[in-house]
């Protein structure tokens, strides 16, 4: 599987409207899709943690995203990229479900 740059509109298009996303991690500066968009990413900057962020989001089985993996504090975003599109690579081998599936399943 392939993990690509994708723009920020593309991204938020995968969202609805009215998410929170940027109040948890921080401001958005770069954005990543899989070849089937199944799974998306971002990186962040809090400048409250002073620290890089990434989240990476995967459908449920409705079709809408839902968070399946958050990590902070990283030094830089270069590092926090490399560890977002692995980890994007590595939940989509696994089948790793989202968060709301875990809690709810």
């Amino acid at each position: 599987m392939s993990v690509k740059s994708i723009s920020s509109w593309k991204f938020n298009r995968f969202l609805p409207t009215r998410n929170h996303l940027g109040t948890v991690i921080g401001k958005e500066v770069k954005w990543y899709a899989d070849d089937p968009e199944n799974s998306i990413g971002t990186i962040a900057f809090s400048k409250e943690e002073r620290g890089w962020n990434y989240a990476i989001l995967r459908r449920d089985w409705m079709g809408d995203f839902q968070v399946c993996n958050l990590k902070t504090n990283f030094r830089n975003s270069r590092t926090a990229s490399v560890d977002c599109v692995l980890a994007m690579k590595k939940a989509e081998k696994s089948g790793q479900r989202t968060l709301s599936e875990i809690t709810d399943g």
